[in-house]
């Protein structure tokens, strides 16, 4: 049986409604609350903030999180408040904003910089409290240790890996994401499923990591499709959250390899929102390792329809691979890297990038040379 390390998060609230329990976690407490300007002006947030308010000692707003932030972009915000008292952050938004949050409580009150993180120099210690409340279904970010930076000097997105990172509290409440724009719900969706599917084929796959990423996919194909088609379906709002979540801490015991390995040059380079670019390389990448993740792939043919009746494990992990090429299709996502402005003529320059990220196709069940990441590339061309 294989071993495993895991950083779990400290308490969890999962539940429509379940924001109400906020203010009694930061009552007396000095909190930055922090989001994006797209969730502030959807209003959610309005109702949040006043009740913090009436319960912390202060609240301090930021609204101005970069969408897929820089190394640099995550050192300005620290700087702006990196000598602030500050006894919580209080993140509440999607990925970019409670990747951001991680670096900035780890940041505050210490002598690191966005470098140091980089370069693996972390603080012995973290003295703010982490409370993240994910508004999206998809990067798991509030169960993970990693928080995800594009690095201009690279042009590559670049995940830190830092324990300091994992959350203290975590509110799933699904009544945030109802009404959430189709094409978020899609993107932010097939990364959840990423992440699983990953988790799931793993180098570093567990007990743990099956169990929850398997159940994230059973969670993921039976809701996905009604999230997309209505986004007031509070049921499957909640699975999906739920499936995210699950997902996050099987990336913090296993981890995440190709599919993420591929799709860090098209972010980095072409600034392609991160759901969408492992999107587009979902069923080619997963289709590369089906040989070798045949018993487990297959397995998954019982959480598609009338593919659950099939016999054979050829013909399981077969329909299995219609099935993420079926749901990029149904949810409306680009097919071709031509569709997501990345030329032809770039293809060499995103494989030597691609073949850089060791961290994650060290992960991958087989191993990933350059032709074979030009293969993937090609056949989305």
């Amino acid at each position: 049986m294989q071993g495993f390390g895991s950083f779990l998060p400290g308490r969890v609230e999962f539940g429509s409604g379940t924001i109400s329990v906020l203010p009694d976690w930061v009552k007396g407490k000095s909190i930055l609350f922090m989001s994006d300007a797209g969730v502030k002006g959807s209003g959610i947030l309005d109702p949040i903030v006043a009740a913090c308010k009436g319960s912390a000692a202060g609240v301090t707003e930021f609204y101005e999180t970069p969408t897929e932030p820089s190394e640099d972009d995550a050192a300005a915000v620290a700087a702006r408040f990196k000598e602030a008292t500050i006894d919580a952050i209080v993140a509440v938004g999607g990925g970019s904003v409670l990747d951001t949050a991680k670096v900035l409580g780890v940041l505050i009150g210490s002598d690191a910089s966005v470098a140091d993180l980089f370069d693996g120099k972390f603080p012995a210690s973290r003295s703010i409290t982490l409370i993240m409340v994910p508004t999206a279904a998809g990067t798991g970010a509030e169960a993970t240790p990693n928080s995800i930076l594009y690095r201009p000097s690279m042009k590559l997105k670049v995940g830190i890996v830092c324990g300091l990172f994992v959350a203290d509290k975590i509110i799933l409440d699904p009544d945030l994401t109802l009404g959430l724009p189709q094409g978020v719900t899609a993107a932010t969706g097939l990364d959840a499923l990423c992440h699983a599917i990953e988790c799931l084929v793993s180098n570093k796959a567990n007990p743990l990591s099956d169990m929850l990423s398997t159940e994230a996919l059973r969670l993921i194909f039976a809701n996905l499709r009604k999230a997309y088609k209505n986004g007031r379906d509070v049921d499957a709002r909640a699975n999906m959250l739920l499936a995210s979540f699950y997902a996050g801490i099987s990336i913090a015991c296993a981890g995440t390899n190709i599919v993420h390995a591929l799709s860090y040059p098209l972010g980095g380079r072409y600034r392609i929102p991160h759901g969408v670019s492992n999107a587009i390389l979902l069923a080619p990448a997963m289709g590369f390792n089906a040989g070798v993740s045949a018993d487990k792939l297959a397995g998954l043919a019982g959480f598609i329809g009338d593919a659950s009746s099939l016999n054979g494990r050829d013909s399981r992990v077969e329909a299995v691979m219609r099935e993420l090429e079926a749901l990029t299709r149904d949810l409306g996502l680009p097919r071709k890297l031509a569709d997501l402005g990345v030329p032809a003529s770039d293809l060499e320059v995103l494989v030597e990038d691609a073949y850089k990220v060791r961290r994650l196709l060290d992960n991958n069940p087989r191993e990933v040379g350059k032709d074979d990441i030009r293969a993937i590339y090609q056949s989305l061309c």
